[in-house]
Parts: structure tokens; C-alpha cells; sequence
């Protein structure tokens, strides 16, 4: 709940109390006054009855000097000693004001931050604050810093009394582009405040309170928050918001950026497609948008942005070469210029390479299980108009075991393959690992029991689904189920959505008299491509790993489907072997903030890595060992854009992946006062929202209550004044 706007009732205490003793210093002009009184004898004589009346005059007037004078002495001593004792007024919060404060500075590095007004962005008006805190800070306090991100980043976490040092940490804190984790950075102020041994603690962040920025993560622990909150407010510190955001404020972003096919080869010339969004309430129009390839400038579009709506605008865009390419979508830069770009990594192949392993292998044409789908991946064209896109090998059962994996191939294509070993089950989960793709299909070779067993595992396997028992009779061709479409939702089959039923007939009109019963398990993420007309699932896709699975219930030749001799088999199975290849296509595109994963062979283990971030920053790391196979973990993708990853000997290859900012951080809403504390209830903080006060009189923030200084200014004034009474009540003897 925020602290009461009312000042609390005062309290007065001393920075050091063992002076007040000095105050018996008062008594000095009293008995300096009493010592010194003008000691007369009477004497009588004739004159005297006429000076008595003055005489007396005289003395009452000398009299009310004299005391005004003992009255400034006796006040300027209390005045001294008064101010050398500290005397510290506390009129809110927990905090002391003067006595020693272990303050803990966070600072919102989120890419809402980075919103600008007058040249000056929200994340550098908070340096500049914080800078201006440390400096003002006391001899004796001792500063922490936490940089709110996602993760949070502790820069200093142990109280440092090194107050040039914290400055120089201030002025380094880089601005990221991704989001907040508002658990993780309160856990990070509770471990900093739980090391600190000094009594007397504040908590200080330098925030826009965008509401994106603080709300719990999807996910989170229910209630995580609140005992977090609970275990900082036991150890009672004074918690002080700073607002640099402001309300109503606009924003236009390039929310996404992709390309429109699975995988690209080179010569071909794909759909790129982008998503605008108006976050501000008034339309804006004229929005130039434009397309780079490789830094190139492409095409340029002119669009409106509604207020609070997408706009998607698409692009062709030719890729003449193999190789890795980087796309950037950019309009006109507003207020929030971090997000008016987005960069997107298009690994391009000269082919896609396909290894299909035949179960029941036959020299005659379209006798084996592999003819059919071999045809439909390598015509004399494709039919997606790339040319070779697919380029395939085909093999038989017996030698797959001797076959070298690894990347050498995009997707496997395992058609009525009887049964699986425990060392091809693992060759298998390496090449999943390494972003490879996997398409089973069904036949009379398979035995369900070892698919089940090794494959499937209970659902912790590869395949998505456990293969029942066989549904209808191939060798009677009777009662054949057709295919139900799923209203064309999935990719495999979207391209017939809306097209006239002589084409789709070619789908719907399909027979299949023998399928296995695929059962998914409870609670299966795994997501049912096709089906047939009875409600068995017919394809079943499920990421494993960074690669993708895909499981057909029935064969890939004609022996249980007349599926082959349709014109949909060709375009369905073109889609199916794309899309299970995409695993390494979707894989060097990643969100801001999340570790970027690449696999390898064993081999490479221990081997050189220079990461080369979008600010030119070069990286060095090295791959670890990760079972059978070697494993590149990078975690600092803190920056939106193109990141070049350059592995040294053994590997010698370079590639490049892209990191993009979460749209939901260029959303402006943002808290007040009252929302913050309905978002996080029992959190005792107080709110201030004016910066430019604040920084012109942050002094206020370690110095608040402390009154020795208004003392010595008293004192002086008294000095003054008594120096000017003396000379003016002096009663000198004129000259003669």
C-alpha cells in the first residue's frame, strides 16, 4: 500500500547524542554576567537627591540590555552545541534521515525505457537520478544496485561505501530490449538486503511502471509474489518509488517478422510478412515501412495504423544465394524508436536433404514403401516453384544403423520400419537434439510393442502417440475411412482452405483401409494435423527437443491407402517434410532474454566460440560437453537484432541468429499510484511521480529531517546580532 501523502508525527533524535552534554556550555554567559556586576558603595552627599531619579532610569534601560544580550549569548552557545549533537526531525517513513542507510537502487532497464522526450530517454533520466542519490548520499552509507530486467541482474549486491565506484556502475548500466521479471527482481533486493548487516535500509526504483513491466510472468508461482513482498517488508526497509513514465503517451512497433514458408532454398522467392501495431489512440497515417535484406534496402510500403489495431503488410522477397540472411522490417521512428524495427535470420539451404529409410525395400518401380513418397519429394519441379527444393537418399532397414546422422540431413523419413535398437533410438533423440526433423509412418513391418517401448516411452519419447491395435483390413480394400480436414487449420493442409471440392476431393476422396489407432496421451501437447472420418488422428505432429516429430498412421505407399494416387499426396507430403524440417529454421530466431541453444557433434566439444552481439561486442565462449553430443548455451541476448556466432576448430562454421523484443513491452499503459498497489497489496511504498523536482533537490533523499545545518545558520545570524547589540548598547565615555 502506498504511504499516507500526510507527513507522520514528528520524532526528534541526535547523530550524536554525547555532545548535548555541551549544553551546560550555556551556563557560561550567566556566570560570566553574574561575576561581572558592578560593585558601588553608597556615599550620601548634597547632590544626590537630584540625580536619583535619573540614576534609576538610567539602570532599568541598562538592565533590559544587559539581559537581551545575556538572552543572545546563552541562545548562540545552545545554537552551537545543538547543531555539533545532529538533531535529526523524522516526519516520514522508516528511514532516519543522517544516520547511516544501506539504500538499494533499482533501475528499470526494459525496452519501455527507452522512450524519449526531448532528447532524453526514461532510462537515462533514471541514471541521472541515481547518480544524483549517490552523490548526495551521506559519509558512512552504502549503496546496492539491482538492473530490473528479465533476468534481474544484481550489479552490486554487497552494501558498497565506495560511492565513486557505484557511479561509475551507474553510468555503465546498459539499457536492454526485453522485458521484466518482477518476482526475480524483488528475490534479488531480498538477497541484497538480507547480507546487509547495516541496520537502517532503503529501497529506491527508478521506473516507468509501464503495467507490462510489472505483473507477474505466465507461469509464476501463485502467490510467489506476495511472500516475497512479505519477506523484504519483515526486514523494514523504506521503499520509495520514483515514476518517469507518463500516461496516455503513444507508441507505434513492428510487433512480428517472419518468413511464410518452413524452410527457404536459395533461388526461391518467398512471402515475407510483417505486423504493425498502433498502441496510441489516434490513427496514424502515411506510415513508411520498409524491407532490408542483408542491409540492402528493399521495398518500401506507405500504410495507416489505426488506433489499437495490427495492420500486416507483406513483402516478396528473392534469396539468389545459400547461406545465412537477415531481414529487417523498419518504419518511421517515434518516441519509442527500439521497436520500430525487427530483425528476423533466414538460414537459406541449397536443398532441403531428406534421408528415407525403407522397411520393406524392392528393387521393382513403386513396389517399395519409399517409391511413392520419394516421387512426391523430388519431381522434375517442385511444386512450390523452387526447383530442387527436397533432395532425397533413400536406404534400406538394414543399413540406417551404419548410417552417419548428425547434420548431414534436415528430416528423417522412417516408412514401415519393423523395429528400432537402443543405439538408433539414441541416434535418433542426437539428431532431434540438433534441430533435425522425424516423420514416421505405419505398415505391416511395424511392431507396436518396440515402437512403444523405445519410441514412445509413456509419452516421454519421441513419438507423440502410442500405436494401438491396426483399424480395418488393407487386403480386402473394403470399408476404407476418408480423411477429415479439421477445417483446414493445420499448415500440412491450409493451402486447400476455400478451394472448390474437385480439388479438395483429392483429399477428402482419399480411402484408407488399414491405419494404426494412434492414442494420445492425457494432456498431450501434441497437435492432430489430420484425421480420419471415424476420429482416429491420421498425422500427429509434437516438437521434441528443437527438432520436430511427426507420426502418419498409416503407410507411406499403397499397401493400406489409395492416399499415393492422389494429386493431394503430392503437396500434403512436400508441406509434411518442410515443416518437420523448420525445427532448424524456427530455432535462430529467439525472444530478448531467452538463451540461445545450438547442438553439435561430440566432436566439437571444448571448441572456441565468438558471439558477436548487435552492439559489435564480441563474446568468447566455448561449447561443453552434453552427453553425446557437444552443446552451445548463450544467455546474453539482452539486445534486439543479429547476433554472429563464429565456432572456432574442430567445427570452423559461422551462423547467425536473431533476437526480438516481446511485443507486450511497447504497450505504453503504465500504473499510478493506486494500481500499484492493487497489483502488489501488503508492499508499503512511497510514490513520487515529479523527477525534475526530485533531481533538482535529491539531496532531500539522504538529508530529509536533518536540522544542523538550519542550526549554524541560527547560530551565525545570533553572532551577528550580538556583535551589532554589544556595539549598540556600548556606553562609552565621550572624548574629551
Amino acid at each position: 500500500m502506498p504511504l499516507s501523502p500526510f507527513p507522520a508525527p514528528l520524532a526528534l533524535t541526535f547523530g550524536n547524542a554525547p555532545i548535548l552534554a555541551g549544553l551546560a556550555a550555556a551556563s557560561i554567559p550567566i556566570l560570566i554576567h553574574l561575576l561581572n556586576r558592578r560593585k558601588f558603595r553608597e556615599m550620601r552627599w548634597a547632590a544626590m537627591q537630584f540625580l536619583i531619579p535619573a540614576i534609576r532610569k538610567n539602570q532599568r534601560k541598562i538592565r533590559v540590555e544587559q539581559w537581551l544580550l545575556l538572552a543572545v549569548r546563552t541562545l548562540l552557545v545552545l545554537l552551537v552545541v545543538t547543531a555539533m549533537a545532529k538533531p535529526l526531525v523524522e516526519a516520514f517513513g522508516n528511514v532516519i534521515a543522517g544516520r547511516r542507510t544501506h539504500r538499494v537502487l533499482v533501475v528499470d532497464a526494459s525496452l519501455s525505457m527507452g522512450h524519449t522526450s526531448a532528447g532524453t530517454s526514461r532510462f537515462e533520466q533514471a541514471k541521472v537520478l541515481a547518480a544524483q542519490v549517490v552523490k548526495d548520499s551521506r559519509p558512512g552509507d552504502s549503496i546496492s544496485l539491482v538492473l530490473m530486467g528479465q533476468p534481474p541482474r544484481i550489479i552490486i549486491g554487497d552494501p558498497s561505501p565506495n560511492l565513486s565506484e557505484v557511479q561509475k556502475e551507474i553510468q555503465e548500466l546498459p539499457l536492454t530490449h526485453g522485458a521484466t521479471d518482477l518476482v526475480a527482481t524483488f528475490e534479488a533486493v531480498d538477497r541484497v538486503l538480507e547480507v546487509s548487516s547495516i541496520p537502517q535500509k532503503e529501497v529506491i526504483f527508478l521506473t516507468d511502471l509501464q503495467a507490462t513491466s510489472w505483473r507477474t510472468k505466465e507461469g509464476a508461482e501463485k502467490g510467489g509474489l506476495g511472500r516475497i513482498i512479505a519477506k523484504i517488508q519483515a526486514r523494514e526497509p523504506r521503499s520509495v518509488i520514483i515514476d518517469l513514465g507518463r500516461a496516455g503517451s503513444e507508441n507505434r512497433a513492428v510487433t512480428d517478422l517472419r518468413v511464410e514458408r518452413p524452410v527457404v532454398t536459395a533461388g526461391a522467392t518467398v512471402p515475407v510478412r510483417g505486423v504493425l501495431h498502433n498502441y496510441g489512440p489516434t490513427r496514424a497515417e502515411g506510415v513508411l515501412v520498409r524491407l532490408t535484406l542483408d542491409g540492402r534496402v528493399g521495398p518500401e510500403q506507405s500504410v495507416d495504423l489505426p488506433a489499437g489495431e495490427d495492420v500486416p503488410v507483406v513483402f516478396n522477397e528473392h534469396f539468389p544465394a545459400a547461406g545465412d540472411h537477415v531481414l529487417e522490417l523498419s518504419m518511421d521512428n517515434d518516441a519509442l524508436p527500439l521497436d520500430d524495427k525487427r530483425t528476423f535470420a533466414v538460414p537459406v539451404r541449397d536443398a532441403i536433404k531428406v534421408l528415407l529409410v525403407d522397411g520393406h525395400f524392392k528393387a521393382e518401380p513403386f513396389q517399395a514403401e519409399t517409391d511413392y513418397l520419394a516421387q512426391a519429394l523430388a519431381p522434375t519441379e517442385g511444386s512450390s516453384g523452387q526447383g530442387d527444393t527436397i533432395r532425397t537418399d533413400v536406404i534400406p532397414e538394414s543399413q540406417f544403423s551404419r548410417r552417419e546422422l548428425g547434420t548431414n540431413y534436415d528430416v528423417i523419413g522412417l516408412c514401415n520400419v519393423s523395429q528400432f535398437s537402443q543405439s538408433e533410438v539414441a541416434a535418433l533423440e542426437d539428431f532431434v537434439a540438433q534441430g533435425g526433423g522425424l516423420v514416421f509412418f505405419g505398415g505391416d513391418q511395424v511392431m507396436p510393442d518396440n515402437y512403444n517401448r523405445l519410441l514412445h516411452a509413456d509419452g516421454k519419447g519421441l513419438l507423440p502417440a502410442a500405436i494401438g491395435p491396426a483399424v480395418g483390413d488393407a487386403a480386402k480394400r473394403q470399408g476404407g475411412v476418408g480423411f477429415n480436414a479439421l477445417g483446414y487449420r493445420h499448415p500440412l493442409v491450409a493451402e486447400f482452405r476455400g478451394e472448390s471440392d474437385p480439388v479438395t476431393a483429392g483429399l477428402t476422396r482419399a480411402l484408407t483401409w488399414q491405419h494404426h489407432r494412434l492414442i494420445l496421451p492425457k494432456d498431450s501437447t501434441a497437435t492432430v494435423a489430420l484425421a480420419f472420418d471415424n476420429g482416429d488422428p491420421a498425422i500427429v505432429e509434437a516438437p521434441r527437443a528443437r527438432g520436430r516429430v511427426y507420426q502418419v498412421a498409416t503407410s507411406a505407399d499403397s499397401g493400406w491407402t489409395s492416399w499415393p494416387l492422389h494429386n493431394s499426396y503430392l503437396p500434403v507430403m512436400e508441406q509434411l517434410f518442410l515443416q518437420a524440417a523448420a525445427g532448424r529454421l524456427s530455432e535462430r530466431n529467439i525472444r530478448v532474454g531467452q538463451p540461445y541453444d545450438q547442438s553439435y557433434p561430440a566432436a566439437g566439444a571444448s571448441s572456441p566460440v565468438t558471439v558477436v552481439t548487435p552492439r559489435g561486442q564480441s563474446l568468447e565462449t566455448r561449447l561443453k560437453a552434453a552427453g553425446s553430443l557437444s552443446q552451445l548455451h548463450f544467455e546474453q541476448t539482452d539486445v534486439a537484432g543479429a547476433y554472429q556466432v563464429r565456432l572456432g576448430p574442430p567445427q570452423n562454421e559461422e551462423s547467425t541468429f536473431a533476437a526480438g523484443p516481446d511485443p507486450a513491452e511497447s504497450d505504453p499503459a503504465k500504473l499510478d499510484k493506486s494500481g500499484l498497489a492493487e497489483r502488489i497489496p501488503g508492499w508499503n511504498f512511497l510514490h513520487l511521480d515529479n523527477w525534475r523536482e526530485l533531481s533538482r533537490s535529491a539531496a532531500s533523499m539522504s538529508r530529509r529531517g536533518e536540522m544542523h545545518r538550519s542550526l549554524l545558520l541560527g547560530a551565525l545570524g545570533l553572532l551577528l546580532l550580538e556583535s551589532f547589540l554589544a556595539w549598540r548598547f556600548g556606553h562609552h565615555e565621550p572624548p574629551a
